[in-house]
């Protein structure tokens, strides 16, 4: 049996990785990182992606920005960049991403 990085289809690969570099870019470098069910299933029911922060840079951030309501303007954006992948993306704190998910989470956005 042939392994797999995603069970996504390489042209939703490719518009996912190219709204990730602009995302990547939006945050100063920061990678995001494809995680949850995209990962293992074939019939995933979103691309759930999440941009793992510092915890002071996350901090700063949610002293200026309620970071739900950035959560879903970064999702509806992905959902358009990418020609309606059901985008879930979350900025994440370093320290609460860590102790909450230990499953893979997969770089992208990271190549032209």
């Amino acid at each position: 049996m042939v392994s797999r990085a995603t069970h996504m289809q390489l042209l939703d690969v490719a518009l996912l990785n190219d709204w990730a570099r602009n995302l990547r870019d939006m945050f100063h470098g920061q990678t995001p990182h494809l995680v949850g069910s995209a990962l293992t299933k074939s019939d995933y029911r979103d691309v759930n992606v999440r941009l793992i922060l510092a915890d002071d840079d996350h901090a700063k951030l949610a002293s200026c920005v309620n970071i739900d309501r950035l959560n879903l303007c970064l999702s509806l954006w992905g959902r358009q960049a990418t020609l309606e992948l059901p985008i879930d993306c979350q900025l994440q704190q370093m320290t609460t991403a860590n102790a909450e998910y230990d499953g893979v989470r997969r770089a992208i956005g990271r190549t032209r």
